[in-house]
């Protein structure tokens, strides 16, 4: 099978059906059998096992599934025999796409996190400077920090909110500031 594609069971045509397009078959207990479509034979040694939905030849050695059949009987891909049989291909795994969204999305929590531990720490911080405050030189030097506070607190509520939007905008606004 193609490396990064997942052929879903139900997807593929029952085998028997498209083999009998190319060998008439004849029930022989739980199995089919017929004469190979790879090889000249007068006696039926090619089998069809509709319960594993596979096939095999004792006279050649051709075994597999439908698709190998197509691909063997027709001389085509695998991605033709896919084709040729309607089978739609999916994606096994993530794609490369959802992968770096899967961590750019990582980074922007991690960042959130980071943010927020930071905000809460400065905030604490100008808290404990505050009480500690005692004279007039005291204050004016946490001047700057005390104008700082409110937008510390609306982004740290921002940032314990659910809105993703706000948090992606605070993102983009903090990030273009430095």
């Amino acid at each position: 099978m193609r490396r990064g594609t997942e052929v879903n069971l139900i997807d593929k045509p029952e085998i028997s059906s498209v083999i009998s397009k190319y060998s008439t078959l004849r029930p022989v207990g739980k199995n089919l059998r017929g004469t190979c479509p790879f090889h000249a034979e007068r006696n039926p040694s090619f089998f069809v096992r509709p319960y594993s939905q596979s096939y095999i030849c004792y006279g050649c050695g051709a075994r597999g599934d439908v698709i190998e059949f197509v691909m063997r009987m027709e001389s085509v891909n695998f991605l033709e025999a896919c084709k040729r049989l309607g089978i739609e291909l999916k994606p096994k795994g993530k794609t490369r796409q959802e992968l770096k969204k899967k961590e750019l999305i990582k980074k922007f929590k991690t960042w959130c996190e980071s943010y927020y531990d930071d905000l809460c720490s400065l905030y604490r911080t100008l808290q404990v400077a505050k009480d500690k405050a005692k004279t007039i030189e005291d204050v004016e030097a946490l001047a700057d920090f005390y104008h700082m506070e409110s937008l510390w607190l609306y982004h740290i509520e921002i940032l314990q909110g659910n809105n993703e939007e706000a948090k992606l905008e605070l993102y983009r606004e903090v990030i273009h500031e430095n």
